[in-house]
């Protein structure tokens, strides 16, 4: 398909970016120009800038930003550099004027890692944050400026074609500069409704009672979601203490610090990216599921003392909503640390 750039605004010259930005706001409209953060959406290729586009136009209502959105081509027979800027406006509640973010849309062809992150760096409003999104996987090499500007680095592991090498190329970053990045995956926020449910859901006394005892876990995802059912796998082992242990067939084997010896397994199904969550023991049973396009996640609680049925928000899926949330002040993610070290011991 060929490369439409008529959703990104007006050719610039790389030199006039900043000067042809700021003619946008010497108009006569009652337009406010609003920034409170960089975010840099770094994509392989010209495909996804258009749709990138629609989703900073989204984005910016609830998050006033400078946006740079990259489309790289290193392997580009020949050596280009193009540009396009535009605004992105919505009236304030009150009505009174409209607030603005700008953005920037940078497309690089066959040019080295060092001229491409030059290019982005030219380009950000130094006197605030830095939040890079880069999609797909990671770069083999991280030896470039851009990286050391970088204050919250924003992946979707559910993209990565090869999540071994990507976790390796996650923690050699991590290495390099862990001390000034935060780090958020979308596809951990993916599982966050998910795994709020459960958490509450264990507040019954006798699932409780019953949490050290439980022998099989059973997770119900998309065909293309194996990565996140593994992700949430991994918290689930990370905050009981279970251990990989060995073990026959298709299922993971763990074994819990009391000796109790679980299985756990993944059934492929349409639907959600992660559609129904089952923990049993031999004396209680906790099921969560989501129908597809239903808000909530049911949960049926069965032990001995009978069954309860409750009903939790199941959040949303798509990439917005899960952007939003990362924005969120105070997002911290010491378990997701915990929860992708046990992920490294699952693919392996």
């Amino acid at each position: 398909m060929a490369f439409d750039p008529s959703s990104l605004g007006l050719p610039v010259e790389l030199s006039q970016i900043s000067r042809t930005l700021n003619s946008l706001w010497d108009g006569p409209e009652q337009r406010t120009r609003a920034c409170l953060l960089n975010l840099v959406v770094f994509s392989q290729g010209a495909e996804n800038l258009a749709a990138n586009t629609e989703l900073i136009s989204k984005f910016v209502r609830n998050h006033a930003c400078r946006a740079i959105l990259l489309g790289n081509s290193p392997l580009a027979k020949a050596q280009k550099a193009s540009a396009w800027i535009q605004a992105h406006c919505h009236m304030t509640k009150a009505g009174a004027q409209e607030i603005c973010s700008e953005q920037i849309t940078l497309l690089a062809e066959g040019l080295s890692q060092n001229t491409v992150a030059n290019m982005i760096m030219a380009n950000l409003d130094y006197d605030l944050p830095l939040n890079l999104w880069w999609q797909g996987d990671l770069p083999e090499n991280t030896d470039s400026p851009l990286w050391q500007r970088v204050d919250k680095l924003i992946i979707d592991s559910l993209d990565w074609h090869n999540p071994a090498d990507n976790l390796l190329r996650l923690s050699q970053i991590r290495a390099h500069y862990g001390t000034r990045l935060t780090l958020a995956d979308l596809n951990w926020t993916r599982t966050l409704s998910l795994r709020q449910a459960v958490a509450l859901s264990f507040d019954l006394p006798a699932l409780q009672r019953d949490l050290a005892s439980i022998d099989r876990l059973e997770i119900y995802h998309a065909p293309d979601a194996k990565l996140t059912a593994l992700l949430l796998t991994g918290w689930f082992a990370a905050q009981l203490s279970w251990q990989r242990a060995a073990g026959n067939g298709s299922a993971l084997h763990f074994v819990s610090p009391t000796g109790a010896k679980i299985a756990c397994v993944f059934v492929e199904t349409h639907g959600e990216a992660i559609s129904a969550v089952t923990l049993g023991s031999e004396s209680s049973r906790l099921s969560l599921q989501r129908e597809k396009g239903s808000p909530l996640l049911t949960a049926t609680a069965t032990s001995s003392e009978g069954s309860t049925v409750a009903h939790f928000p199941g959040g949303s899926g798509d990439s917005i909503s899960l952007l939003n949330e990362e924005m969120m002040p105070g997002t911290q993610h010491k378990v997701y640390l915990k929860a992708l070290k046990t992920l490294g011991t699952l693919l392996s």
